[in-house]
């Protein structure tokens, strides 16, 4: 029998002001004794880490602190925290903080069981044994990594970001807790939220899409369009917080099943090559991206238009709206909107198309990719 559709979901997910403090629960809930509490220095200095540890303490739980995970972590970074998971007999691992930390903790947590490095588990289903057991606690309404089956790593010596890909990533539990959104910096509020917003975009129009996914994405899509704005304004908005939480972890359980597209394929390289923030390439390239894709499914982005607030007589003259209704909402929180205004040189535009051909969300694009179309876009970008 020919499969139609698969849809696949791994990870508990536990959401509301003060879910912080369950966490201890749920370590206890997944027979952990040990474990490594994984962030980065920014989020040490917020208090979230002794909320942890507390909760940890309450239910016996013995825990240490790693907390050296840079933007863009680096494959250093994940040798690192393999050899203190070693080191000290860890079970589990916790992760708190935003897409890095998280895709940190998942690399940290497959070579803490398998040999050699993680860049030879680049791609999907390459690692044999099952990581540790991770919990996830996203500071960043962004990434969805909370949910996803990925992790995004930085190989510093090739300029070289790569993809860890396993159902076995997922988290076992992601807890959503808008208090821990409310010391973000503005810049890290657009760049997350811009983030989320290329997730539900992309994978609503990815060819694996379907009925249960485009709905999870279409309503993420309407949801980071309406709450974006106030939450740039004020980080620590209660409503437009768990607002943008529930729609970042929507779009990563859509996009976990259906992958992305072009412009996360367009993505890695500026971030590789000039340590452009993930979310801020997304940003810049996102309407370019969906301009080049419009034909592929007018309807699709006519959709994604009313979504964002859009109207217009036509599906066609709808379809059209999308990309400017993106713009429009990258203005208003006062997004970089060209490539060149974040450090990237137009002569390493080669480079970065040769390095996003390479990438798998290609095959799932609603329309075929040369190599000279990338050229195009990235000057488009530039």
């Amino acid at each position: 029998m020919a499969v139609e559709m698969t849809f696949q979901l791994y990870t508990k997910v536990i959401k509301g002001v003060g879910a912080i403090k369950s966490v201890g629960e749920e370590v206890k809930g997944l027979k952990g004794k040990r474990a490594l509490i994984v962030t980065g220095p920014n989020i040490l200095k917020t208090g979230l880490i002794d909320e942890v540890k507390n909760s940890l303490s309450d239910e016996d739980i013995s825990s240490e602190i790693f907390s050296e995970v840079e933007p863009n972590p680096s494959v250093r970074t994940v040798e690192r925290g393999k050899e203190i998971l070693l080191s000290d007999g860890f079970d589990l691992i916790i992760a708190v903080g935003g897409g890095s930390n998280i895709d940190a903790a998942k690399a940290m947590a497959v070579m803490a069981v398998n040999p050699g490095s993680i860049c030879d588990y680049e791609g999907a289903d390459k690692f044999q044994n099952p990581p540790l057991p991770i919990i996830a606690i996203p500071t960043t309404a962004g990434t969805g990594s909370e949910v996803t089956f990925a992790s995004v790593v930085t190989d510093t010596e090739r300029n070289y970001k790569f993809v860890v890909w396993s159902r076995l990533l997922a988290p076992k539990v992601a807890i959503l807790d808008p208090l821990t959104l409310s010391t973000a910096p503005r810049s890290v509020v657009i760049a997350a939220g811009m983030d989320a917003l290329t997730h539900a975009i992309e994978s609503y129009v990815s060819k694996l899409a379907n009925p249960y996914t485009e709905n999870f994405a279409l309503t993420a899509i309407e949801i980071i369009s309406k709450n974006l704005p106030p939450a740039v304004a004020d980080p620590a908005n209660p409503v437009a917080a768990e607002n943008m939480l529930t729609a970042s972890n929507m779009a990563g359980i859509a996009f976990t099943n259906t992958r992305l597209g072009i412009v996360h394929a367009m993505a890695l390289p500026p971030s590789a090559l000039y340590d452009v923030p993930h979310g801020i390439a997304n940003t810049i390239l996102l309407p370019h991206g969906m301009e080049f894709n419009r034909i592929g499914n007018p309807t699709k982005y006519a959709h994604i238009a009313y979504a964002m607030g859009e109207s217009a007589q036509t599906v066609r003259e709808a379809s059209f709206l999308a990309a400017e209704a993106v713009r429009k909402l990258a203005m208003d929180i006062g997004a970089p909107l060209s490539l060149s205004s974040v450090g990237v040189e137009s002569d390493s535009i080669p480079k970065m198309a040769e390095d996003a051909m390479k990438s798998g969300h290609l095959a799932v694009n609603p329309r075929k990719v040369t190599f000279e179309d990338m050229i195009r876009i990235y000057q488009a970008a530039f």
